[in-house]
């Protein structure tokens, strides 16, 4: 016979409410002490207790699943943000299921419906669409709802960072290395990350050559066909996310010397590319909890506003770029 919460009550002598309210996790779990927690958890896994999750859901009307739906889970910024979303909220007992629009409205639309009929309890949405009515026309008016990366006016419960201030740090580290003029990439224009930071850098740069594409690394390297008219003029290629600048910095591999290429994320394994590159850096583990507290408040409910939370980001660069700048002083 399977183990119940009374057999595991009996183990550890507590109740079976102290029981149940440990092993269901979340803010009940964290009015009990470390210690109880602890011999609960243990007793549950020697006796081998399996919670009955379908009855949990009866009892509660909770499913204890929350959906994140991302516009490009290949992008590696979109992978560890999942990962660390979906770490945080198990330790509050909830479940993560990831779904993927691929850059595609309707895909999207499809998905926002799909997931609310399946009983979730909350979502967080990295958006295609622009404006409130768009998400808000595909889910339950009450679906607590968290806007991840690109906010949209009206929705208060957004995480994202401060745009102006990652593409402002971005372009103060290509001033100092001597960068006038640049070949600008960007991933679909009508996605507010890419517009903003496209704009702010046409403020700041003569740009020489522009190439507008899917945010992928085929796009990259597609314009880096382009860009080979123009590199001789350029000190840099700016590229609106890292999965672009992937593709271009496979392209540079074959030049001699090659230009600075700016890029906003980091690049994985740019360290020991021969590539001279420049990162404005999200943070991403707070945004990951950002979005966690968020969800979590407004399962919680109570009269207290969700605040949108506006982050800021770090430069980084990688060694090619440190022995460039020093070669050129």
């Amino acid at each position: 016979m399977a183990p119940t919460l009374v057999d595991i009550a009996r183990e550890t002598k507590t109740s079976v409410s102290t029981v149940s309210r440990v092993l269901s996790g979340g803010a009940m779990a964290n009015r009990i002490s470390k210690d109880t927690c602890d011999k609960v958890k243990r007793a549950a896994d020697r006796l081998g207790y399996r919670p009955n999750l379908l009855a949990r859901s009866l009892r509660t009307r909770k499913t204890y699943t929350i959906a994140l739906l991302v516009s490009d889970v290949a992008n590696p910024f979109f992978g560890l943000l999942g990962s660390l979303i979906e770490r945080s909220l198990a330790q509050h007992g909830y479940s993560l299921v990831l779904c993927n629009s691929a850059e595609n409205i309707e895909k999207e639309a499809d998905y926002l419906r799909m997931v609310a009929a399946k009983g979730i309890d909350g979502l967080i949405v990295v958006p295609l669409a622009s404006t409130k009515d768009q998400i808000l026309k595909s889910i339950p008016e009450r679906l607590p709802l968290v806007i991840l990366d690109r906010p949209i006016a009206g929705i208060p419960s957004s995480v994202a960072s401060d745009q102006d201030q990652i593409a402002k740090i971005l372009g103060d580290t290509l001033d100092t290395a001597g960068v006038k003029q640049i070949a600008l990439l960007s991933g679909p224009l009508h996605v507010i990350t890419h517009r903003r930071r496209s704009e702010i850098l046409s403020e700041r740069f003569e740009v020489l050559s522009r190439y507008e594409g899917p945010a992928q690394k085929v796009t990259g390297r597609a314009a880096f066909l382009q860009f080979t008219e123009v590199l001789p003029k350029v000190q840099a290629i700016v590229c609106t996310n890292n999965f672009l600048a992937q593709g271009v910095v496979e392209s540079l591999g074959q030049i001699e010397h090659p230009p600075i290429v700016g890029v906003f994320d980091e690049i994985p394994m740019m360290q020991l590319l021969r590539v001279p590159i420049v990162c404005s850096m999200q943070d991403i583990p707070a945004m990951a909890d950002g979005c966690v507290t968020q969800i979590l408040r407004l399962l919680e409910g109570g009269d207290q506003p969700v605040k949108p939370i506006l982050l800021h980001a770090k430069v980084v660069t990688n060694k090619a770029f440190e022995v460039a700048q020093f070669a050129a002083k």
